[in-house]
């Protein structure tokens, strides 16, 4: 399957909002970087608005959107619904920054709350990818990759955003490390699941698609994420991953989390960007088998 860039721009970036917005209400609850809230909020906010805008961009005609949105069980409805709460959420936190100024909090229930939503939210756009006709995306730990990125995400901008406010903490290595450790974990996981699914294909010496005749659907390697062109997607979103850790190392030893936390959140973003690349490339269908 071609490379879906609005998709996975839209998807990358919602990770990185829920994941930032939950990273704060984390913050929250440990009363730790009151000033950098507000700060962290709008960002989250600007990511959620602008990865919901990329994904009107897959669409030739993007109207016919709003068809979907009738039906409850559309992929498309659960996802609006998600980010629709996410956002009521976000205006409520909204609502007692301001009133409380650069030392206003976050109520404990609204910090939980927080965290809840945004990632009920990865995983319901997470599921509405899952196709038992594409094995490859037919897996728990294509989700779960999601909440991996999340978990890298969030810490690592928290922590520049702390360090810009002159608010750092202990809190920033270990949320830094313990977020960026389990992106890297469900990184190479939900690449070994891709690779496993490769048996899931059979070679067809022969097929005529009345609405295809030009295309090929014999698997060419394109099913196995380290095959093909494919693995250079798969060995950067690795070796990157395995970077952005590097990168919590380093801020927990130097304390300056203005670098750290920024090079941690672009090797997620660089990795989250490559995973989904190889998402795409192993996307083939087994329809025709049956």
């Amino acid at each position: 399957m071609e490379l879906q860039w609005p998709l996975i721009l839209f998807t990358t970036l919602l990770a990185w909002a829920a994941g930032l917005f939950a990273a704060q209400c984390v913050w929250a609850l440990r009363g730790k970087g009151a000033r950098a809230q507000m700060p962290a909020l709008i960002t989250s906010a600007v990511l959620l608005v602008v990865g919901g805008i990329a994904v009107f961009f897959h669409l030739e005609h993007w109207e016919r959107i709003f068809n979907g949105f009738g039906h409850l069980t559309s992929g498309i409805t659960q996802e609006l619904i998600a980010i629709v709460v996410l956002a009521v959420v976000m205006g409520v936190c909204f609502v007692y920054l301001r009133r409380g100024g650069d030392d206003a909090k976050v109520p404990a229930w609204l910090s939980a709350i927080g965290i809840v939503v945004a990632a009920v939210l990865i995983v319901v756009m997470g599921h509405s990818y899952m196709m038992a006709s594409l094995p490859a995306w037919d897996s728990l730990l294509q989700i779960a990759s999601l909440l991996g990125a999340a978990c890298g995400f969030g810490p690592a901008t928290m922590a520049l955003i702390c360090a810009v406010r002159d608010e750092a903490s202990d809190l920033d290595a270990k949320a830094n490390l313990i977020g960026q450790a389990v992106n890297v974990v469900l990184v190479v996981a939900y690449l070994v699941a891709m690779q496993a699914t490769a048996g899931s294909y059979t070679a067809v010496e022969f097929w005529f698609d009345p609405t295809s005749p030009t295309m090929d659907i014999t698997p060419d390697g394109s099913t196995a994420p380290f095959s093909g062109a494919s693995a250079a997607w798969a060995v950067t979103a690795i070796v990157v991953a395995v970077a952005g850790l590097g990168s919590a190392l380093a801020g927990r030893a130097k304390g300056d989390w203005k670098v750290w936390g920024a090079v941690g959140a672009a090797c997620v973003l660089v990795s989250a960007l490559a995973l989904r690349a190889v998402f795409y490339m192993t996307g083939v269908s087994i329809y025709p088998f049956f």
